[in-house]
């Protein structure tokens, strides 16, 4: 039997990786089997317990890519983790675990690949408007709190008020230096009146999930947008409600596909001790592009 490498997420049966990853793994030449693990949104403290003991004792296992849960997981489970990497330690989540021996290595990888992609669609702007504040959104600020001219003003949305609470925790001293301001509203929304509110050329970002593992939208069926808005869906399937209501309204838009080819090299990238991830990502992007639109 070969090596495992766990994929934790919400619905990971669901997930292209499951057709992806084996032609990636035989393009490295390795003999890796991907088997997801699958936890519910706001799942007890038990699961993530239960789950990260079963990681450090299972020698079949090289790690874990987690695409949901990151900032749960290191929350319940961190003493669980022997190490973190420096920005895993930042932004208190984890998106990739190397095991070794039963030592577990948590990194957060997320601000480098949501960083590459935004880089690409938005590389220069003034507002973002980001519906959900986990771990995602956290590292989307955290990437463009370091660019050379900062926004000067992160929006963020989500239901639960302890995730705005700890996006400020993450984001507010950085912020500060940089004299960018952040803003953390919480509710069940809609949050039509922030993006009709927003100023012209804002970057409009889906991080709530809605649309992916839960069907719908964070807006209403006809939102309207900023002029000169574009808008950013972090996901490449499932319903993708609110990527049709901006396509609909004449906004450029952008989906999932880059984050998740991008996501995956640097996720990987510890874990399997792979170097060059940006360009990793490109070739993983080639291989897997004729898988597009199978989901």
């Amino acid at each position: 039997m070969p090596p495992t490498l766990w994929f934790v997420g919400v619905s990971t049966a669901r997930s292209l990786i499951h057709k992806a990853f084996p032609l990636w793994m035989a393009d490295l030449g390795l003999d890796l089997r991907l088997v997801g693990r699958d936890l519910p949104l706001a799942a007890p403290v038990e699961a993530y317990r239960s789950l990260i003991s079963e990681l450090v004792a299972n020698d079949e296992v090289v790690g874990a890519v987690v695409t949901s849960h990151k900032v749960a997981l290191l929350r319940a489970a961190g003493d669980l983790v022997h190490r973190l990497d420096p920005m895993a330690a930042a932004c208190g989540e984890i998106n990739a675990v190397r095991r070794d021996h039963g030592w577990l290595t948590g990194f957060a990888r997320d601000p480098i690949s949501v960083g590459r992609v935004v880089d690409e669609i938005w590389p220069d702007g003034t507002n973002v408007l980001c519906l959900g504040a986990g771990g995602t959104a956290i590292a989307l600020g955290s990437h463009l709190l370091t660019r050379t001219v900062p926004p000067e003003r992160l929006v963020f949305t989500d239901p639960r008020p302890e995730a705005g609470r700890h996006l400020r925790s993450v984001l507010g001293p950085p912020a500060a230096a940089r004299r960018v301001r952040v803003e953390a509203h919480h509710g069940d929304g809609t949050w039509d009146h922030l993006v009709r509110e927003a100023p012209a050329g804002t970057l409009v970002v889906n991080a709530t999930g809605l649309g992916k593992d839960r069907p719908g939208s964070p807006l209403s069926p006809a939102p309207s947008f900023p002029p000169g808005a574009v808008f950013w869906d972090l996901n490449y399937r499932g319903d993708l409600a609110l990527l049709r209501q901006a396509t609909a309204a004449g906004v450029t838009t952008y989906d999932g596909w880059r984050l998740f080819c991008h996501g995956w090299a640097a996720a990987l990238g510890p874990i399997l001790g792979l170097a060059g991830e940006a360009d990793r990502a490109e070739r993983f992007a080639a291989l897997a592009a004729p898988l597009r639109g199978q989901v």
